[in-house]
């Protein structure tokens, strides 16, 4: 098998290099091709697609790359500051903290409008006030909207899980005009006060998550279930036509309120990207985003200068860069003629085990025989060039609380101990074990190959696996509700918090909600209460510590890999810097002429 996989990529590689041989001496089409009409127009790309343009109702990476570009949150976080930090968006500034301790005060920015729509009289967008983020807080806490991430903000408000208890009982027939919630009051046309169940440091970064961008109830009402394909938001652009399967295309909202950063890190102003500092936002006229699942026609594009962005591939990784110690550069052939970007991801890969499933759930030793065949070090270095880290938690390393600040280790591979584990599961050798299924998010090469690898390893202690390649809106709505045996899965930081990785084996957050694998553990939900709500420190690590080494010990996940993001871009694209808390910020961007 693993001789297989060698034989593929070496026929990839040659067929790659055959695409990148003319690459070097081709010379490339500005990235705005519209540029003799006037207009800038981006060119990039979907990769998947999206759940839901309602963003309630997503919790997916392929629909936050739109909603964030159409929607607005109270807050965001800064674009060129690190470690990431919470500023405000829709507010005028950062919430007060009132006298009670509790309660703050939270003040709009006059002047934001709706995009125009329909859905308002004469269709023109209407000015955004304090009853517009309150319905859209009351929607995001309703069952019957919101099921899948309401779990971010559960118990941090006064009265907000009561609310949406209520919603879930009285179903059709609940109404917002009938059901406040206690800790969330109006103030005024532009204020509204919210009151917090503790003094958490959790407390804000719900409001910076797209899915609570503020909606008006106009359009939620006018579109019904139709609202998900119909954006009315105040975002920095507007939905000029929608297709899941071809080219959505965005243009800029000429009424936006936001302007680019003034300050930054100390790279940012020797690279040029606070030259913009303070002018009006967006700064390209439109955004082209055609739906491309696989990683060669996309460099093509690339090629041709019609796209300003794409990551790289293992098979374009051999044949384009070079190390430098413990960083990366172009090879010198294209250093002229791209751009190299990297950086650590605020992701963790990893396998998913359905706990619910009467074979994989019921059967730790089988659980734990799986995790020891894995080679992981191996899966990093052959899947993705060694661009990441050997996960030894759930938390990636840029973030207070992973592994090398708990000491956690997860399995390394041990065969000889797997088959050991086999006979304690009651399958010596494999032998009785159907085979089991793994659940991929798409059909693309880069998938399957991942499948054989782990099919290979799995192999050798007598597990037969299969693959089931399938769409991602296929593969989510499985997963969703918890109804698989192994899935091929990962977790984007939400917010930058330990926190946010912990809930995905909470107890409370099972199908549908985060915790996909439907694992439950009294322990573990114990700690995770303790610790959710505490400032980082030495305290909270020991308790990350023996999360963890329950995660171990019951398997309700196989840790794989943090990646290193590394990507091409276009020379004339401006003010680009990756950003984990906003991987698509078309907003700051612009393009040379």
């Amino acid at each position: 098998m693993l001789q297989n996989i060698k034989r593929q990529l070496g026929i990839l590689f040659l067929l790659v290099f055959s695409v990148l041989s003319g690459l070097a001496c081709t010379k490339k089409k500005p990235a705005d091709a519209a540029a003799t009409s006037g207009r800038k127009i981006l060119y990039h790309l979907r990769d998947a697609e999206e759940k839901s343009l309602d963003p309630m109702r997503q919790f997916d990476a392929a629909s936050h790359q739109l909603v964030n570009s159409l929607y607005d949150t109270l807050l965001q976080y800064h674009y060129l500051k690190r470690p990431y930090t919470l500023e405000p968006l829709l507010l005028e500034k950062m919430p007060e903290k009132q006298a009670d301790g509790s309660r703050y005060l939270f003040t709009l920015k006059k002047g934001v409008v709706f995009h125009d729509n329909a859905c308002f009289p004469g269709g023109k967008g209407r000015e955004l006030k304090s009853d517009d983020a309150i319905y859209s807080l009351k929607r995001f806490a309703d069952m019957n909207v919101n099921r899948l991430s309401y779990t971010l903000i559960q118990g941090l408000i006064v009265g907000m899980d009561a609310f949406r208890e209520k919603s879930q009982k009285d179903g059709a027939a609940f109404s917002y005009d009938k059901q406040e919630i206690e800790g969330i009051k109006k103030t005024g046309e532009y204020t509204f006060t919210i009151t917090f169940l503790n003094d958490s440091p959790l407390n804000f970064h719900p409001l910076a998550f797209n899915g609570l961008s503020i909606v008006p109830r106009e359009a939620v009402e006018k579109y019904g279930s139709d609202f998900e394909k119909n954006p009315v938001g105040t975002g920095p652009f507007i939905m000029k036509s929608y297709s899941r399967r071809g080219t959505t295309i965005l243009v800029k909202n000429p009424l936006y309120h936001g302007v680019y950063p003034s300050e930054g890190m100390p790279d940012d102003s020797s690279e040029g990207r606070l030259e913009a500092a303070g002018r009006k936002i967006p700064f390209v006229d439109e955004v082209q985003l055609p739906l491309m699942e696989e990683t060669q026609p996309q460099l093509l594009k690339f090629k041709k200068g019609q796209l300003v962005w794409v990551n790289i591939n293992r098979d374009d990784f051999e044949l384009m860069v070079d190390r430098k110690g413990t960083g990366f550069q172009l090879k010198k052939e294209f250093i002229n003629l791209f751009d190299l970007y990297y950086a650590n991801s605020l992701q963790s890969a990893f396998l998913r085990l359905g706990m619910r499933d009467s074979v994989i759930g019921k059967n730790k030793a089988l659980r734990q025989a799986i995790a020891l065949a894995m080679n992981a070090q191996g899966y990093l270095d052959l899947m993705y060039n060694g661009r990441g880290h050997v996960a030894n938690s759930l938390i990636p390393l840029d973030i207070v609380g992973n592994a090398r600040d708990t000491g956690s280790l997860w399995y390394t591979q041990n065969l000889e101990l797997a088959k050991k584990k086999m006979i304690e599961a009651g399958y010596p050798e494999g032998k009785g074990l159907p085979p089991l299924l793994i659940e991929y998010r798409s059909s693309n090469k880069d998938q399957r190959l991942r499948f054989e690898f782990i099919r290979n390893d799995l192999s050798r202690i007598g597990v037969k696996v299969e693959g089931n390649f399938q769409s991602f809106s296929n593969y989510l709505k499985k997963t969703d509700e918890g109804n698989f045996q192994l899935a091929d899965a990962g977790w984007s930081a939400d917010y930058p918090d330990a926190e946010n990785f912990y809930a995905l084996f909470y107890g409370k957050n099972v199908a549908p909600g985060p915790n996909g694998s439907n694992f439950v553990h009294p322990r573990y939900d114990e700690l995770y209460v303790k610790a959710r709500h505490m400032t980082d420190g030495p305290e909270r690590l020991k308790l990350f510590a023996e999360m963890d080494s329950i995660l171990k010990e019951e398997v309700p996940v196989i840790l794989l890999m943090n990646q290193i993001i590394m990507g091409l871009k276009q020379k004339n694209l401006k003010y680009f810097k990756r950003t984990m808390m906003d991987e698509y910020p078309y907003k700051y961007l612009d393009i040379a002429n």
